[in-house]
């Protein structure tokens, strides 16, 4: 039986691409014509990952096809595209996600942090936001943490405390707390580099202009707003949407009982722990002794392997990787091609010399708050990042804005602007269902926690990297 063939899906990228390739002949006349015709390819592919006639996998399987058959890439370079390192670093991550939740160190990681700092609501929030925010180091998958970690967690604890969306009763402590974890997960997907698969897709496409940004260099840049928002926003949420249990005594007993369930630490908890705590350092001082952040990712996953942690049948299943891997290599593929062929020096240059005289701070505010709230019109966090990112780099950098902060600030708000919508990501679209937070609350709340979070990592953030020395 043949997948339904969605047709009117077609219709915008096809007539996008075809439209910007017959006009070829009025294009500005410092771009080649592989360049121009490449760029309708390009667009014409964004626009489909937008509209999903097919999974992103296979629309920049079929550019990727046809840039080839019309001559702008030799089979050569296509394949050698799949060598990608960002690409790599994204997938060997969600390996190493995979092992943090077959070996069930992420539960028991929660069940000691709530048994020791969960004796009151704020602190149970504190505490969970601290678990989010350890996991969010080796786990870049937003929907891992909070779909095969969090939310079960959360639900559990809140059933257990008489807290249930079927009785009605969900505001005494799950509301809260369920809300809590989606914006602290937005903060930790911010944090890190490694936290969000977002993240190393940005960096992946400000790569292909020329800038490169280490683990170091974003965590450096991150901890300073990260941590703020890590002490403000569950304090916020307590106060404009307060749990009406306070003080929640049982959560200690409710994480002993699942402690004593879960008995000792196993050999693959264990083995998972050094793992991670091996991969940490690696990301921190690998620069300083010759190992990428890439390495770091296939080193651990490497151990998990030889130890017997997962395995290739686990490898195999997770599906996203092995997709992002496919999707995010072309896509960079094409922006380097784009680069090499004169077309992003270009766009930058021309942009740069119609905002002459701009200051690039003010250039930064209005590209952040624009690139944040156009989300409200993208169902996902990859889609508007290939779209977008790199074009508003091009714009950042044709300003004179300093490359490594320019793409750093906007690769954060690449994760930040998930505190919009109940579609803004997979965690979204899960616990906005879940009973425990109405639709109309989710959209004010993204709403107000979206305001603190720009003001903390914009206003906030930009000071912290001149302290630090950015720019």
């Amino acid at each position: 039986m043949l997948d339904k063939f969605e047709w009117k899906k077609w219709i915008l990228p096809l007539a996008l691409g075809i439209i910007l390739w017959l006009l070829t002949p009025l294009k500005p006349a410092d771009i080649s014509v592989a360049a121009w015709h490449l760029f309708a390819i390009f667009i014409a592919t964004i626009i489909a990952c937008v509209t999903k006639p097919l999974p992103m996998m296979a629309t920049t399987l079929i550019a990727i096809i046809v840039a080839t058959l019309t001559g702008i890439f030799k089979m050569k370079e296509v394949c050698a595209g799949f060598g990608n390192s960002t690409a790599w670093m994204v997938a060997m991550c969600m390996f190493m996600a995979a092992g943090f939740i077959k070996s069930g160190l992420g539960r028991r990681i929660a069940y000691i942090v709530v048994k020791t700092f969960g004796k009151k609501t704020l602190g149970l929030a504190y505490a969970l936001s601290m678990v989010e925010t350890i996991l969010a180091i080796g786990i870049p998958s937003n929907n891992a943490r909070v779909n095969g970690i969090m939310y079960p967690i959360i639900d559990s604890l809140s059933r257990e405390m008489g807290s249930d969306p079927k009785k009605g009763t969900q505001k005494k402590l799950g509301s809260f707390l369920v809300f809590n974890e989606y914006e602290i997960n937005i903060v930790t997907s911010t944090m890190f580099l490694t936290g969000l698969a977002g993240n190393m897709v940005a960096l992946g496409l400000a790569k292909t202009q020329g800038v490169t940004v280490s683990w170091m260099q974003w965590f450096l840049a991150a901890i300073v707003p990260g941590a703020i928002s890590l002490l403000l926003v569950p304090f916020i949420l307590y106060k404009i949407y307060p749990p009406q249990v306070k003080e929640t005594p049982n959560a200690h007993d409710w994480a002993e009982k699942n402690l004593e369930k879960m008995g000792k630490m196993t050999a693959a908890e264990k083995i998972m722990s050094f793992v991670f705590i091996l991969a940490i350092v690696l990301w921190l001082v690998g620069s300083h002794i010759g190992i990428d952040a890439t390495e770091v990712s296939f080193i651990a996953v490497g151990l998990l392997l030889l130890t017997g942690v997962i395995n290739t049948k686990d490898l195999l299943k997770e599906s996203f990787a092995w997709n992002i891997l496919t999707w995010l290599s072309i896509i960079m593929l094409m922006s380097q091609k784009l680069m090499t062929l004169g077309f992003f020096p270009w766009f930058s240059k021309t942009l740069g010399s119609m905002l002459h005289g701009v200051n690039w701070i003010w250039v930064l505010v209005i590209l952040w708050l624009v690139y944040f709230y156009l989300h409200y019109l993208f169902p996902s966090v990859s889609t508007q990042i290939s779209a977008l990112y790199a074009g508003f780099l091009s714009i950042a950098l044709g300003v004179g804005m300093p490359p490594i902060m320019a793409a750093m600030m906007l690769a954060f708000d690449g994760s930040l602007y998930l505190s919009t919508s109940t579609y803004s990501a997979g965690p979204a679209a899960l616990l906005s269902t879940t009973g425990y937070v109405s639709n109309k609350d989710w959209w004010i709340l993204s709403a107000v926690i979206g305001v603190v979070l720009n003001v903390i990592w914009l206003g906030g953030g930009l000071l912290w990297t001149k302290i630090i020395g950015y720019w």
